[in-house]
């Protein structure tokens, strides 16, 4: 399974890397340069970043100043990645778990316990998750940069 490590000009793509269900941690914290190699290095993560020199270690990946479909989309076709979209946090990167509707009680919105029957909690920070109205977008959108990632590589 390929993991990555995003450097801090590169949050959203971390997001929608984490939507799409694959392994991508964040350095917002401004780690340097070197921090940053060597985490790659030990957990063995290919860093993604558009800084040239950084990309230039072993494990590096640059990205061109490109949206962040687009970027997405390169990322996908240069790496061999199972899209298993929705199984990760966007936030924090854990795996996410279904969980029983009654265990999410008082910690979900009274309307949204009312109407939801199915819910996921993240097995790092504990965020709720379910099929609310941005649920379809986000699978609308992930199949739609799948399909151009597709479509540019025959």
């Amino acid at each position: 399974m390929t993991k990555f490590l995003l450097d801090r000009m590169l949050g959203q793509t971390a997001k929608w890397l984490r939507l799409m269900g694959i392994d991508a941690e964040y350095a917002s914290d401004g780690s340097d340069d070197d921090s940053l190699r060597k985490k790659a290095e030990r957990e063995d993560r290919i860093l993604v970043t558009r800084d040239k020199e950084l990309s230039k270690t072993e494990n590096g990946f640059l990205v061109p100043p490109v949206s962040t479909e687009e970027v997405l989309g390169k990322i996908i076709s240069e790496f061999d990645i199972e899209i298993k979209p929705l199984t990760r946090c966007s936030k924090c990167n854990s795996l996410v778990r279904s969980v029983s509707k009654e265990s999410v009680k008082d910690a979900v919105p009274d309307r949204v316990y009312s109407i939801q029957e199915d819910f996921w909690r993240c097995t790092g920070c504990g965020q709720i998750y379910w099929k609310g109205t941005h649920w379809e977008d986000i699978l609308a959108k992930i199949e739609r940069i799948c399909k151009k990632t597709d479509e540019s590589s025959r």
